[in-house]
């Protein structure tokens, strides 16, 4: 089980995001269309059913993550590890998101663009619907507190509350 340290938040613009990236000599790691699902029971814990569409391929992945709800950027959650999905395990998901009587509350499209450096990960989404910006940075604690403090004026004037 992975534990997550993300400052997440929604953002009138990514633009200066992905430039501070640019300028900072991230590394643009991936980009592509994701759909996700999320299924939910009340209780403090979700699962998500993410559909990634790469150029030449796409890939389905079930995992488990708090069910953070609060309006704070900082969220430090526990995360599962992905289970891929495929023909042969399709079933096997439907029945255990079944059995765990988590209903479908909400299905997200987005584009998504993935700038690495070090500790630090970016992940910049547009979404689609809702429409939206998202911006979060996640990693290491040190590294990510330093990185959210150099962006803060940036993060203030651009986030959507």
């Amino acid at each position: 089980m992975n534990k997550e340290y993300e400052y997440s938040f929604k953002v009138k613009d990514i633009k200066e995001f992905v430039k501070y990236c640019d300028l900072n000599k991230y590394e643009k790691k991936e980009e592509y269309l994701q759909t996700r699902i999320l299924y939910k029971n009340g209780g403090p814990i979700m699962a998500r059913v993410t559909e990634n569409i790469y150029n030449d391929r796409s890939e389905k992945v079930l995992n488990f993550k708090d069910d953070n709800l609060n309006d704070k950027d900082l969220k430090i959650s526990r995360e599962s590890k992905d289970l891929i999905i495929n023909d042969e395990n399709q079933e096997f998901v439907e029945s255990l998101i079944e059995m765990l009587n988590l209903t479908k509350k909400k299905i997200l499209k987005r584009k998504r663009y993935i700038y690495e450096k070090n500790n630090v990960k970016f992940e910049i989404d547009e979404y689609i619907e809702p429409v939206m910006n998202v911006v979060a940075i996640e990693g290491l604690k040190e590294e990510v507190d330093a990185v959210y403090k150099e962006l803060e004026e940036i993060i203030n004037h651009n986030k959507i509350d």
